[in-house]
């Protein structure tokens, strides 16, 4: 199996050099078997070229601006040409690079972007800010995790899309007369956790969601386009349906039983 992890950026414009510096971090490890190292900088037709050469995952590193604070580190499965240009790489470039592979028949099975948002891309300097410079380490954790297979196409963790359709959710289930229980530490309690949503729902927490935001959660950084969002969110209600008996019958999540009523203990969970 041959992986190609191609690192984007401009390395005079600050941040804006991520990916090539996990590349180069990367160069300084021994080698590992079927794994090919490239650096693009901004020639993106450099990576369609060398995709002509047939391989079986492509790992793209990259600035990458969503709003969130600076050195945050994203995991993006590509699942079509038209969604890397969703996640707003900069200058799009590595999308512009998939199409052009995807027309020569030269694309993945499997593509993957590790971005990180940039502080500042504007300034003319060749180093990183201090908190994207940090994050290079955590590029190159997720890295391994998908060279050794422990980080799926199902494992959400920082796939921004289902993570954005959740906290849109809530948000509509706010609006809808939930008001403070609804939250991700909450709602955790009542996800399996081989369920992908668990994943997604345990990193909201860690990133600070542990109570509603929903002052946050209405801004434009967690709006979305309508593309795809209907399966995220059938997903997601389908493992929430737990929480809502809860919030309608009890904590059992039973009509039956007196905590419903609020006239005993609970019996037990259904």
């Amino acid at each position: 199996m041959r992986t190609l992890i191609a690192g984007f950026g401009n390395v005079l414009r600050g941040d804006d050099g991520f990916g090539v510096e996990v590349i180069r971090r990367l160069e300084q490890r021994r080698p590992t078997p079927g794994v090919d190292l490239m650096e693009v900088g901004t020639a993106g037709i450099r990576l369609a070229q060398e995709l002509l050469t047939p391989c079986d995952r492509l790992i793209i590193a990259d600035a990458m601006s969503r709003g969130g604070a600076p050195g945050t580190v994203y995991v993006v499965q590509v699942e079509s040409v038209e969604s890397a240009g969703e996640v707003d790489l900069h200058l799009a470039v590595p999308s512009r690079a998939l199409a052009v592979a995807k027309a020569l028949r030269a694309l993945p099975p499997e593509v993957f972007i590790i971005g990180c948002e940039p502080a500042e891309v504007d300034e003319l300097t060749t180093e990183l800010t201090p908190r994207v410079r940090a994050a290079v380490e955590a590029a190159l954790e997720h890295i391994d995790r998908l060279l050794e297979g422990t980080c799926p196409a199902s494992d959400p963790v920082a796939a921004l899309r289902q993570r954005d359709e959740i906290l849109q959710i809530m948000f509509w289930l706010h609006g809808e007369g939930l008001g403070p229980d609804v939250s991700p530490a909450d709602i955790l309690r009542f996800i399996e956790d081989s369920h992908v949503v668990h994943a997604t729902l345990r990193q909201l927490v860690e990133d600070g969601f542990a109570e509603p935001q929903f002052d946050n959660v209405g801004t434009p950084r967690y709006r979305l386009t309508t593309l795809g969002m209907r399966e995220g969110r059938r997903r997601f209600l389908d493992e929430f349906e737990p929480y809502l008996a809860r919030h309608a019958h009890g904590e059992c999540g039973s009509a039956d039983c007196d905590c419903h009523t609020g006239g005993g203990d609970c019996r037990g969970l259904a």
